[in-house]
């Protein structure tokens, strides 16, 4: 998995904004949410972001990170926001 290049990104009172110029839409991204894209910036697999999450954020179980990886990935891809 790794990022669309077609998608800007801008930060906005501590929110990650992205901007699909193809569809013309604006997404906010919640931490975990930028934490993945920030880690897209490499391609990546699901196994790295569930680690990272677990890293970044104090208390989370390696099941709910790889839950909310699957949620925010499965996200993405609806949005054309990441390629495979």
């Amino acid at each position: 998995m790794r990022r669309n290049p077609e998608i800007e990104q801008a930060e906005l009172n501590n929110e990650l904004l992205l901007l699909n110029n193809k569809s013309n839409r604006f997404f906010v991204m919640n931490a975990a949410a930028a934490v993945i894209w920030e880690k897209l910036a490499q391609s990546v697999s699901e196994q790295d972001l569930v680690g990272e999450l677990c890293n970044r954020f104090r208390g989370v179980t390696p099941d709910q990170a790889l839950s909310d990886v699957k949620e925010t990935v499965t996200s993405m891809r609806e949005l054309d926001l990441i390629l495979d």
